[in-house]
């Protein structure tokens, strides 16, 4: 889905986000602990500012359908 949606090649084919994730009752805290991970990753790599901004803008767009 990440990279679909940043404009890759790949087609996401998969549930939607409120379907994949929906049993999985995901808080606020488990949430911030993701992005925060995610963070880390970024960070690791070395991904320029702007690439991270959009990317994270992305992930952050999907969070009202996972977050319980």
């Amino acid at each position: 889905m990440a990279c679909c949606a940043a404009g890759g090649p790949q087609a996401y084919t998969g549930r939607s986000m409120k379907d994949s994730h929906q049993n999985l009752m995901i808080t606020a805290t488990e949430w911030d602990a993701f992005l925060n991970d995610l963070q880390q990753t970024l960070d690791k790599f070395a991904v320029p500012e702007a690439e991270q901004a959009e990317f994270k803008a992305i992930i952050a767009s999907t969070r009202a359908d996972i977050v319980v």
